[in-house]
């Protein structure tokens, strides 16, 4: 049986306490790329890859685990664009180096970007999802927040199989002990769809999840050779994750996972914002219609 999770009192506005201000209703999500969407065949210069985002219209991009940060984040403001997520290793063993050490530095770079540092969490000792690793990751988490705070940084465990954190679920039970205003939860489509038979329902993830959401993903089709480009015959899906979200209230950054795509990412990103486009659309008149 899985452990019980908190149930956390739903929000008008899920994103509203991280993000100021509460978006109107009508609002679109902002919109970016995984860093990853140019690690197979984009452009090594960073410019370039801030310039491709911008042309095809992408709100802002990804990095990992705050390597060249400094240059992600000049060409972002250049473009008037966002570093909305770090992907960041957090190691909760005792022992290990529970994080780049480089991240106070780091964060001064951050301020005003309403970054998310999403944490893919690991552990050699735990089992995936073991509540036993809790003594030991709340200590982490609480003073990586702590620090991030001062700039506006927020902080979410990135669900993913095979890893400590590796349901939405466990980044909620997290919550009430971590117990830091800028500490949430995060959805990936892609790592929900990998739990098969373990994954809650959409509606409870929602449920737990939305309160506190920071940021959630969505995918393309998955293979053994990487993770494509959103396409218009997943629609349907897209329009249900996204919109029972947003039917919460969420109104935050949704990333674009794709991994080892070889074709050009100016081929492949203008693809998904296609696509990203009609969903916007699809989304947009099935909220009209509950409109009173």
């Amino acid at each position: 049986m899985s452990p019980k999770v908190p149930v956390l009192p739903l929000v008008g506005l899920a994103f509203a306490a991280f993000a100021g201000e509460a978006p109107p209703a009508n609002a679109p999500n902002p919109f970016f790329a995984f860093k990853n969407s140019m690690e197979t065949a984009g452009p090594a210069s960073v410019d370039e890859q801030v310039k491709i985002l911008k042309e095809l219209g992408f709100d802002g991009f990804d990095n990992r685990n705050l390597n060249d940060l400094e240059a992600h984040v000049n060409a972002l403001e250049r473009a008037g664009m966002k570093l909305f997520t770090s992907y960041l290793t957090v190691k909760i063993d005792p022992g290990e180096t529970p994080y780049n050490p480089v991240l106070p530095e780091a964060l001064k770079l951050l301020e005003g970007h309403g970054t998310v540092l999403w944490c893919n969490t690991q552990s050699k000792q735990f089992e995936p999802s073991d509540p036993a690793g809790d003594a030991l990751a709340v200590p982490i988490f609480q003073e990586i927040a702590d620090l991030a705070a001062p700039y506006g940084v927020k902080v979410a465990p990135y669900p993913h199989i095979d890893l400590w954190v590796e349901s939405p679920q466990d980044a909620v039970r997290l919550l009430p002990k971590v117990d830091r205003p800028n500490f949430g939860t995060s959805f990936n489509l892609f790592h929900w769809k990998a739990l098969k038979e373990r994954a809650l329902p959409l509606e409870e993830v929602v449920r737990l999840c939305a309160p506190r959401l920071m940021v959630l993903s969505l995918n393309g089709p998955a293979g053994p050779a990487g993770i494509g480009p959103l396409e218009e015959e997943g629609l349907p899906e897209y329009a249900r994750v996204l919109g029972a979200f947003r039917d919460a209230g969420y109104r935050g950054p949704v990333g674009l996972q794709c991994y080892r795509i070889p074709t050009d990412p100016r081929e492949h990103l203008a693809q998904s914002m296609r696509v990203w486009r009609k969903l916007m659309d699809v989304l947009g008149k099935e909220e009209a219609s509950k409109t009173p």
